[in-house]
């Protein structure tokens, strides 16, 4: 059995200012438990949500964006019992690990049992979840989406990206697709999807459920909820919104979706 719980639906720089609908990510537990680009507010809707961050295995981060790594440090201090234990995983893209403008504290990049960068087209694994870095194509280049393999298929996470010819490609097979759509359809702008191209990949990936995530302020005010339904209408594929607290139990036959 693998338990996803979502710790906020938002994305960009006005909703993460206002926390209207959290920037903490998302909790993968499998045989370990990974916690997926933290933003702000993750330490704190972990506690609130019923997850222990002391308990993380690992800290996965697509790029080195306020709104997706936010909670990084603290979270592998979590991890490492205040960095009195080297233990745990770090995989973050080049940005995240390497870059000199990385928001990663040096003391928090040397706590970890191993901290690894992960590119598109690489794969490393938890446990026993493999994951392989997907092109993205973002203001900060070194962008990836992510892959994981778990005991109950494939769950894949686009991350901040423009929509590209083979992005629904790289994420063929994936039972459970989350997607940052950040714009409604008629109000694009570079580095990010839109509505438009949520239903493109639902359409072309056929995922069992896609999961919206990372919804910018336009998209908020103008109605999440019209948008989901189009998308649904259109594609026939069951859409929901990563709204903080949501959690997903997926065994091998089944979704369960809960609040």
């Amino acid at each position: 059995m693998v338990k996803l719980t979502f710790l906020g639906s938002g994305g960009g720089r006005f909703m993460t200012i206002t926390q209207k609908r959290g920037t903490g990510g998302f909790v993968l537990e499998d045989d370990v438990k990974m916690h997926v680009d933290p933003g702000p507010g993750a330490l704190l809707r972990s506690w609130e949500n019923g997850l222990d961050p002391r308990e993380l295995d690992a800290i996965i981060v697509s790029h080195c964006h306020i709104d997706h790594c936010n909670d990084a440090n603290i979270l592998i201090e979590a991890m490492t019992n205040g960095g009195m234990e080297k233990k745990g995983t770090l995989v973050g893209s080049d940005s995240v690990v390497n870059s000199s403008s990385s928001m990663m504290l040096q003391r928090y990049l040397e706590s970890p049992e191993r901290v690894e960068v992960l590119k598109a087209g690489d794969k490393t694994s938890v446990g026993n979840v493999e994951i392989s870095g997907t092109p993205a194509i973002h203001s900060d280049p070194s962008t990836i989406g992510l892959k994981f393999r778990t005991s109950a298929g494939i769950i894949s996470y686009i991350s901040d990206t423009q929509f590209f010819p083979d992005l629904s490609k790289w994420h063929e097979g994936a039972r459970v697709l989350i997607a940052s759509v950040t714009r409604p359809a008629k109000y694009r702008i570079p580095y990010h999807l839109t509505t438009n191209d949520a239903i493109r990949l639902a359409r072309e990936v056929q995922p069992e459920l896609l999961v919206v995530t990372h919804i910018g302020m336009k998209l908020h005010t103008m109605g999440i909820e019209n948008e989901i339904r189009d998308i649904e209408e259109s594609t026939g594929i069951e859409t929901i919104v990563a709204s903080v607290g949501r959690k997903l139990l997926i065994d091998k036959n089944s979704i369960t979706k809960g609040l």
